[in-house]
């Protein structure tokens, strides 16, 4: 079919205006059994996926819309909203479902093209998008206003469309059209709710619709379609401490946790507490030139066990082969972390109470901590890509979220760090 290259319709949209509503008093009372309720920490405060800036509107955005294709917890690629995405050269191929909203409008290639655009115009001009979307051709044209139109974007059936990138396609690429940024938000749902689009019951792709919105206190969502919890409530706490006491006292179903958190469970709450699956591993990288050292040697079992109580197991027995042992008596290397990685974190920092003397953790951003490893100037450190041309991996620990669930949830799965699949819990 000849292609055609899709106009850009400007929406002038102004985001939702601040609400001055008082947080009301929580009522005391258990939650309602087909109410899943979790805890959240930082309020959303849109409902934009291009705009989502914390991990509780990330979680709303993922799960009241959708992106074309998924990140599985193994690190696949799997179909979202399209039914595939194939690439070939320089072109990739999107094939969508014929399937219709609950508010009558039809997925559609004309749709979904204006959905990817809108976050790189006013009022969003979201930079993430701009990063996810630069290898479409004619990106740079049209953000500077010499074109009304991508160029990359051209809809070639009512439920085709093709995107022209400046290089080859491949599986990054793909990976960009997973993440939730470009989560597909149908542009009728905007021009119809106006300035005021995101307060409405807002039917996106996903399955789930808002239903309430008291800023800075809940937010609540009815199941539209697929599996699932058949209405979800997040109410903010805010401190973990609070949120501990609410999960005691049977208020929410829910709570995220971070690695440290855990040493403030009991042991009942410690065995109600699910590792959920992230891709990648976490992992202790050792540069070339220390690996030829006699490096100190811990047990790894231990180690894992120590810094997260035993909820998740150790990927590696031993060390390999070729790190050679030390005694503890005079051996000691600096083992860098990257700060916000909390994981990796916990980890670093149980190594050094495991060995105190011997290992020493220097916590510090991700750019740095891989000039460190890039350049050679620090000798091993704790995370989950290896910076080094030449040294010894050492897996630890798969990566993973944190969750204390009221009951075990055998099939929940996770859209991203922190981020919860609703249509995964019941």
């Amino acid at each position: 079919m000849r292609g055609r290259i899709w106009p850009w319709m400007l929406l002038v949209l102004a985001f939702f205006p601040a609400l001055l509503i008082h947080q009301p008093q929580l009522r005391m009372q258990p939650v309602v059994s087909h109410v899943f309720t979790e805890a959240v920490f930082q309020n959303p405060r849109n409902l934009d996926p291009a705009a989502a800036s914390n991990a509780a509107e990330q979680e709303v955005a993922g799960n009241v819309f959708q992106t074309l294709l998924q990140v599985s917890p193994s690190g696949a690629i799997v179909p979202g909203l399209a039914n595939s995405v194939t690439y070939h050269g320089h072109v990739v191929s999107i094939q969508l479902p014929h399937k219709q909203l609950t508010n009558g409008q039809r997925v559609s290639a004309d749709m979904v093209a204006q959905a990817l655009v809108r976050p790189l115009v006013a009022p969003v001009n979201s930079r993430k998008a701009r990063s996810l979307l630069s290898p479409v051709v004619g990106i740079r044209r049209f953000e500077k206003g010499k074109t009304k139109f991508l160029q990359g974007v051209q809809v070639t059936s009512p439920n085709t469309l093709q995107l022209t990138l400046k290089k080859a396609a491949g599986p990054g690429f793909l990976k960009s059209l997973a993440n939730l940024t470009l989560a597909i938000v149908p542009p009728i749902e905007m021009s119809q709710g106006g300035s005021n689009w995101q307060l409405t019951n807002l039917i996106g792709t996903g399955g789930y619709k808002l239903t309430a919105w008291t800023l800075d206190s809940s937010v609540s969502f009815k199941k539209v379609w697929g599996s699932g919890a058949s209405s979800v409530s997040l109410v903010r706490y805010q401190t973990f401490s609070q949120a501990l006491l609410a999960y005691e006292n049977h208020l929410v179903n829910a709570v995220p946790l971070q690695p440290s958190q855990l040493a403030q469970l009991n042991s009942a709450e410690i065995k109600a507490v699910q590792p959920l699956r992230i891709p990648g591993n976490v992992s202790l990288y050792v540069s070339g030139a220390a690996a030829k050292k006699k490096f100190p040697k811990v047990s790894l079992r231990k180690w894992v066990h120590a810094a997260f109580r035993g909820t998740i197991s150790s990927l590696s027995a031993q060390y390999p082969s070729s790190l050679r042992p030390a005694t503890r008596k005079g051996a000691s290397i600096t083992i860098g972390v990257n700060a916000k990685d909390a994981e990796a974190e916990k980890l670093a920092q149980s190594l050094h109470a495991l060995a105190p003397g011997t290992f020493t953790i220097t916590s510090t951003s991700a750019a740095n901590l891989s000039r460190l490893a890039r350049s050679g100037k620090i000798a091993a450190y704790v995370g989950t890509v290896n910076r080094y041309a030449h040294g010894v991996s050492v897996p630890l620990a798969p990566d993973v979220s944190f969750w204390l669930f009221s009951s075990p949830q055998p099939h929940a799965l996770l859209m991203g760090p922190g981020v919860l699949s609703w249509h995964s819990v019941s």
